[in-house]
C-alpha cells in the first residue's frame, strides 16, 4: 500500500485515526489497534510475508530478553544477528552470490521493508547488548517500534531509544496533529509533483541507447535522475514523519538539504541520516573509527561504504557508487577538503554536487558499462536528442520549483526575518507575520489541490527506495 494510493489517503488512514482517537481510549488499546494496523498494512502488498515478519519479531524480542538478563548474552546476540542478516542474504543476496560461485539459485522475491527491519533489529539488540537501552519486556509495544507502519517501509530507520518512552507515553496535541498533516502533504507534494515529473525525463534518458543524448540531454537526464531520488526519498520521509506525529510520535529528521553541502563528508552528514549515522555507530565505530592512525581509518571508511553501497542492491554498481564515495571521503581527509577551503564557497558547492551526481549515475545505471557510456555521453559533442528533446511544459515548470525547493531556502527566509523584525515596530512585525497566514494556508491549499489531483489521475509511481 502507497502512502499516495487512493486507498490509504481516502481509505486506510482516516478508519486508523477515526478507530485510534474515537474509539479506542485507553493507551494499551490504541497500541493493539496501531499494530494491528501496521500489520494490516504490510500484508495488502505483501501478504506471504506476515509470518516471516513475526517470526522475525519473536527472535529478536526473545534475544533482547535474554541479552538483558545475562543468560549466555553473547551467544544470543551472534545467533539473532545471524538470523536477521540469513535472512536479508536468503532473500536479497543469495542470487548474487550464486552468480559469483557459478552456481544456479531460483529467484526470491525480495520482500518490502527486508533492508530496513533488518537494520533496526541490528540496532536495538546492539543497544540492548551495550546497556544504553533496556530489553523491551511488553512484546506488544516491540511489536509497534518494529513494525510501526509510518516507517516500516523505507524508513527512517528508527532507534528503540528514540521511541522508548513514546510507546509508553506519548502526547497527543492539536498542535502536534496540525504539524504531522503540514509535513506529510510537503512529503506528498514532493513525491507526486516534483519527484515523479523529474522521474518522466530521467527515465526516458536513461533508457536510451550509448551515444543516443547529447551533453546537454545527459547532464539533463542526471539533474533530473539527482532531483528524483531525494524528493522521492525526502518526500517519503516527510511522510513518514508526519504520519508518526498524527499518532503522537516523533521520529528524527531524515535529511537536512543534502544538495547545500559543500564537501562530500558534509553531503553525508545530510543524507539519509539514519542509515549513516546507523553505519557509524554499528560498523565504522567497532571497526575502530578513527582512533587506530591515518590508513586504518581510510580503510573503515572504505568499508562502511561499500556495505553501504551493497545494501542497497545486490548489483556492482552499487558497490562501485558506495565505493566511488568512501574514496572521496578518503580523499577529503587527505586534503581535498583544504583545498576545497581556498576556493569560494559558491564554487565547493558546485564541486561537491558535480561529485555526487556522477554517483548518482552510476547508482542508476544497471551496469558499468551503461554508467560508462552514459558519463561518455556527458562529455560528448555528438548525439541525436538534446535537451530541448525532454524539455515539456510541466519540467520546464517544476524543473526551476526543484532546483529551489532542494536548497534550504525557508531556513535562510527565517533567519533572515529573525533579523529584521528586530529592527521593526512591534506593531509592523505583527502585522507582517499575520499577513504571512494567509499565503501560508493556500500554499497547502494548492499543495492538497495538486495531489488530489495527481491521485485521482492514478499517475503516481512507487517510491524508489521501496526496491531496497
Amino acid at each position: 500500500m502507497f502512502f499516495q494510493s487512493p486507498t490509504f489517503l481516502y481509505i486506510f488512514l482516516p478508519l486508523t485515526l477515526a478507530l485510534y482517537y474515537g474509539l479506542f481510549r485507553r493507551a494499551k488499546l490504541r497500541d493493539l489497534w496501531l499494530f494491528s494496523a501496521s500489520l494490516f498494512f504490510y500484508a495488502w502488498g505483501e501478504p506471504q510475508f506476515v509470518f516471516a515478519l513475526m517470526v522475525s519479531l519473536l527472535v529478536n524480542y526473545t534475544a533482547a530478553r535474554r541479552i538483558h538478563a545475562n543468560r549466555q548474552r553473547t551467544l544470543w546476540l551472534v545467533l539473532a544477528i545471524v538470523f536477521d542478516l540469513g535472512l536479508l542474504i536468503a532473500f536479497k543476496y543469495l542470487g548474487f552470490f550464486g552468480s559469483l560461485l557459478g552456481v544456479r539459485v531460483p529467484h526470491l522475491h525480495l520482500p518490502l521493508a527486508i533492508s530496513f527491519v533488518t537494520f533496526q533489529a541490528i540496532s536495538y539488540l546492539v543497544d540492548v547488548y551495550r546497556r544504553t537501552v533496556p530489553a523491551e519486556s511488553n512484546l506488544l509495544s516491540y511489536g509497534l517500534y518494529a513494525f510501526l507502519f509510518p516507517h516500516l517501509i523505507a524508513g527512517p530507520i528508527v532507534r528503540y531509544a528514540d521511541l522508548a518512552d513514546q510507546l509508553k507515553t506519548r502526547e497527543h496535541t492539536l498542535d502536534r496533529f496540525s504539524d504531522g498533516v503540514r509535513r506529510f502533504l510537503l512529503g506528498l507534494t514532493k513525491k507526486l509533483i516534483l519527484a515523479d515529473t523529474f522521474a518522466i525525463t530521467a527515465d526516458a534518458a536513461f533508457r536510451l541507447p550509448p551515444g543516443e543524448l547529447s551533453a546537454s540531454a545527459a547532464w539533463l537526464g542526471a539533474v533530473c535522475y539527482s532531483l528524483q531520488i531525494y524528493f522521492d526519498f525526502s518526500g517519503y520521509s516527510d511522510m513518514a514523519i508526519g504520519l508518526g506525529r498524527l499518532f503522537g510520535f516523533e521520529f528524527a529528521e531524515n535529511f537536512r538539504h543534502p544538495y547545500a553541502a559543500a564537501s562530500v563528508t558534509d553531503f553525508w552528514r545530510r543524507w539519509h541520516i539514519s542509515l549513516s549515522s546507523w553505519f557509524r555507530d554499528y560498523v565504522y565505530i567497532p571497526l575502530g573509527g578513527n582512533r587506530s592512525g591515518a590508513c586504518r581509518t581510510y580503510f573503515n571508511l572504505l568499508i562502511v561504504f561499500a556495505l553501504c553501497g551493497f545494501w542497497h542492491g545486490a548489483n556492482w554498481t552499487f558497490l562501485a557508487w558506495g565505493l566511488y564515495h568512501g574514496v572521496w571521503l578518503v580523499l577529503e581527509r587527505l586534503g581535498w577538503s583544504h583545498l576545497l577551503d581556498a576556493v569560494p564557497l559558491l564554487l565547493r558547492h558546485l564541486l561537491t554536487l558535480v561529485i555526487v551526481l556522477v554517483g548518482w549515475v552510476l547508482f542508476r545505471s544497471e551496469s558499468f558499462a551503461q554508467a560508462g557510456s552514459y558519463l561518455a555521453d556527458m562529455v560528448s559533442s555528438g548525439g541525436v536528442y538534446t535537451a530541448s528533446d525532454f524539455l515539456t511544459p510541466r519540467l520546464q515548470m517544476m524543473l526551476p520549483i526543484g532546483l529551489i525547493a532542494c536548497l534550504p531556502v525557508v531556513l535562510w527566509m527565517r533567519d533572515w526575518w529573525s533579523v529584521i523584525r528586530h529592527r521593526l515596530h512591534p506593531r509592523i512585525a505583527a502585522v507582517i507575520e499575520v499577513a504571512v497566514l494567509p499565503a501560508e494556508f493556500a500554499v497547502f491549499a494548492a499543495m492538497m489541490l495538486a495531489g488530489e489531483t495527481w491521485v485521482a489521475g492514478g499517475s503516481y509511481a512507487a517510491f524508489i527506495y521501496f526496491r531496497f
